[in-house]
Order: structure tokens, then C-alpha cells, then sequence
């Protein structure tokens, strides 16, 4: 079992290491109110954050695309007018896409519920689509709600929203997947990646739940989930040991009954919330411990960040930003709004949201950074604290002394947790140069220049 956290291990770094593992960090005045409630109150307040769709009204994505009415737009026409046509609705869809990701990136960084769009994000990661293949905004859109609305429930539910879902359908082949020829692609993905992990299954379970899952396909008029009974196969099948008439809600079912499903997700979510290789007795305590929540990630998160482990040395500051933490939690942390091309920056550093390289997601921890990415890290940050919406007089007021400034951005940027080095590295700047804004800018952009500033 996880061990609970004693009272005197809930301080000011703890509640910001909360902060940024359950969202995307803040601001020391936030961090500050969040330690303020005492540690159960704070996991309540984040976990049970209210909805927040009132203030982010839905983008233009959210309209389907008819596909039956854009076929009958290129009938008749020529094949250059064929051209333009599909020109056309390529450059609408990009606009579409790109409005898709500034809302959801605006989501992440105003939303009065972090939690929740943290958790989304990691859903994001696991149930990993891509538009590059689904060529369907409204479908990205629709999925993302679907994630959202699952996202701090129970797996089961969100698992067999996910198997309906047109985007997973379209980017798994369960289109083509016909009675009589059963596409295995989305049934091995099922097992390998979203609920067992490899080598706990046959390919003849691949095989017979491919069957199941036959007759899955998309309305082209609305895009959404239709089932076609004729084309699925309702024969007796076996798997796992059972037989039945077996139907790709049962396949679910059966999939995340397995202990091992608990497990091979407990482990995931302890290397997105906390951190890497986690040995195989905390991984056995995690399962149990998401088992016992009946694998309800509200609850299994609430036990989590209650959790001695949570705070170990061994986490706390110890992973890496993923591009999407990088940009939103600075943007928290320095109290600005997001760049405008905030999308072309996440492009740049290597996390495109709703485009993950594979069916796998991205790979996480060290492979985010690289000489080049590390540069422009840097080179990105500067462009931040450079940006007229920064008020480097409420950051950094200018009638500290070197010490208390450099304790006061401390607090910022790295959380309580600054090593020596860095302060009389810092210190000795602030005491070279004179406190005028242009000075303290750069001394911001001189702390998120540093290795350490990349974790958290």
C-alpha cells in the first residue's frame, strides 16, 4: 500500500511540486493558498475542481464535416476544379486545426480545472490519434471532449468510449475491418498499449477479439459511431479462456477485469504524475492501490498525491517538461498570456497535440530535449520574458535586495528548491548589474536558461 504523507512533509515546495505534477504549476501566490488548505484539502480542491466549458466556448472544430455532401461537391467537375476544391477544404481544415489547438492549450493555461486538463492530457498520450491520418478536426475535437468528460473517471467507462470513438475507428482501421475480413490492427493496440502491455496475450486473442470488433464504422453525414450489424461477425468466439458470442464491449470488459490491466496503468500513471522506472514493489502497491479505487482515476490520483511517495526525493524535481508543461506552466508561473504561435512552438520542441508521432504517443523524459531543443528552449524563453505583457516589476520588485530577489524568483522558477550553485550564480549577476527592468528581464530569461529550470 502507498504510504500516507505526514503532516510535516506538506510544505510550500510540496504543495508547488503538487501543483505542477496534478496541472501546470503557478504563480507563489497560488502555491502559497494551496498550502494554506493542508494537503487534503488542496488534492480536493484541484480533483474536484468545477467544470469550466462556460468559459471556453467550442471552436469551430466542433461543427462535423457532412463527408457525403463534399463528394457530391466534386462530382461533375474537372480535375483541376477537383484540385482546388480539395485545396480549399485542406486549408479549411488546417484553420480549423489550428483553432482547435490554441483552445486547448488556452484550456490548460486559464482553466480554473488543471487537474482535469492534465489528465486529459495524458489521455491524449495513451489513447494516441493522430489528424494526420483521421483528416478530421471535428472528429480530434469530439475525442478530446470524450477524453475530458472520462477523464477523471473510471477506466472501464472511458475504455469502451474510446473503442466507439470515430477518430480511434478511422486511425485503427476498424473501418475496413468486415465480417468475413477482420482488421486486427485496433484489437492488438487494445491489448499491447492500452490496457495490458506486451506479452500478456496470444495472437489468437488478437485474432478472435478482431472478430468482435467487426462492424465498427463512422456516419459520413455527422461523424459519429455507427454500428453495422451486417458486417459484423456474431459467431462464438474464444478469449481469454471464455466463450461467447462475444462483442467488442465484452472484449473491453473482459480486458480491463484482468489484474494486469491495473497494473500495466498504474505504472503509466505514476511515470506521466511522478516519475520514471518506478521499481516493481511500488508498481504492485500503485495496482493495488488503483484496484481498490475500482480504477477511477479521481480517486486513485486522490490517494496518489496524499501519498509519501509522491514526495519522495526520488521525485521531486526529477522529471523532465514535456514541451506542453514547459510552455504552460512558464506562462502560469510568469503570469502572461500564451505566445500566439504557441502551436508552431510546441511543433518546434517536438509535442504537436493532436498529432503524437505513433500509435504509442510520444515517448516522454529524455527524449524532449536535445542540443536543439535545449536551445530553443532557451532562445523561447527569452521571447517570453521579452513580451510586453510581462510586468517585471510585479515578477521581481525592484526594491529587493540581491538576496531577497534571488529567493523571491527561486520560489518562481524552481520551487524552494534552488541549488547553490545557481543562487551565488544568480547573485553575482544581481550584483553586477543595476535593478532596471531591462535587467531583471534578463535575469529571468538567465534562470529558464539553466538545465534545472527543464524539470520539475
Amino acid at each position: 500500500m502507498l504510504e500516507p504523507l505526514d503532516k510535516p512533509g506538506w510544505t510550500p515546495g510540496a504543495a508547488a511540486h503538487l501543483l505542477c505534477r496534478a496541472g501546470f504549476g503557478g504563480t507563489p501566490a497560488e502555491v502559497r493558498a494551496l498550502h494554506a488548505r493542508g494537503l487534503n484539502e488542496a488534492v480536493d480542491s484541484l480533483l474536484d475542481a468545477p467544470e469550466d466549458s462556460d468559459l471556453f466556448p467550442a471552436p469551430s472544430a466542433s461543427t462535423p464535416e457532412d463527408l457525403t455532401q463534399r463528394r457530391e461537391s466534386l462530382k461533375g467537375k474537372t480535375e483541376e476544379q477537383k484540385r482546388e476544391i480539395q485545396s480549399l477544404i485542406r486549408r479549411e481544415d488546417q484553420s480549423r486545426m489550428s483553432e482547435l489547438r490554441a483552445w486547448w492549450l488556452n484550456r490548460m493555461r486559464w482553466s480554473p480545472s488543471p487537474a482535469r486538463e492534465k489528465a486529459v492530457l495524458f489521455w491524449h498520450g495513451h489513447w494516441a490519434t493522430s489528424v494526420e491520418k483521421v483528416r478530421s478536426p471535428f472528429a480530434m475535437w469530439q475525442q478530446n471532449e470524450t477524453l475530458r468528460a472520462h477523464s477523471l473517471g473510471d477506466f472501464e467507462g472511458l475504455a469502451q468510449e474510446v473503442s466507439q470513438d470515430p477518430a480511434m475507428v478511422r486511425y485503427l482501421d476498424l473501418e475496413q475491418s468486415k465480417r468475413d475480413l477482420p482488421n486486427e490492427n485496433f484489437a492488438r493496440e487494445l491489448m499491447e498499449l492500452f490496457t495490458l502491455g506486451e506479452g500478456h496475450y496470444g495472437e489468437e486473442d488478437i485474432q478472435e477479439a478482431a472478430r468482435a470488433f467487426t462492424g465498427y464504422r463512422i456516419n459520413p453525414k455527422n461523424q459519429q459511431f455507427l454500428f453495422v450489424e451486417r458486417q459484423h461477425d456474431n459467431g462464438v468466439k474464444s478469449f481469454f479462456g471464455f466463450e461467447g458470442r462475444f462483442s467488442g464491449e465484452d472484449i473491453v470488459g473482459f480486458l480491463v477485469a484482468d489484474p494486469q490491466c491495473a497494473r500495466f496503468l498504474a505504472r503509466k500513471l505514476w511515470t506521466f504524475y511522478a516519475a520514471e522506472n518506478p521499481p516493481s514493489k511500488l508498481v504492485e502497491a500503485l495496482a493495488q492501490s488503483y484496484r481498490q479505487s475500482q480504477m477511477d482515476l479521481r480517486k486513485f490520483l486522490g490517494t496518489l498525491f496524499r501519498s509519501r511517495e509522491f514526495y519522495s526525493p526520488d521525485v521531486v524535481r526529477k522529471q523532465i517538461k514535456s514541451p506542453v508543461q514547459w510552455l504552460v506552466q512558464a506562462c502560469r508561473e510568469l503570469s502572461l498570456p500564451l505566445p500566439q504561435d504557441s502551436s508552431g512552438i510546441l511543433r518546434q520542441l517536438g509535442q504537436t497535440l493532436f498529432a503524437p508521432p505513433n500509435v504509442k504517443g510520444w515517448d516522454g523524459g529524455r527524449s524532449w530535449i536535445s542540443s536543439a531543443t535545449l536551445l530553443l528552449r532557451y532562445n523561447i524563453a527569452g521571447n517570453l520574458v521579452r513580451s510586453s505583457a510581462l510586468d517585471p516589476d510585479a515578477i521581481l520588485p525592484p526594491t529587493l535586495s540581491p538576496e531577497a530577489a534571488c529567493q523571491s524568483l527561486g520560489e518562481r522558477l524552481f520551487h524552494f528548491t534552488m541549488t547553490d550553485g545557481l543562487r551565488n550564480q544568480f547573485l553575482a549577476f544581481l550584483n553586477e548589474h543595476p535593478a532596471d527592468k531591462k535587467f531583471r528581464r534578463d535575469l529571468i530569461h538567465l534562470m529558464m536558461s539553466t538545465p534545472d529550470y527543464q524539470i520539475t
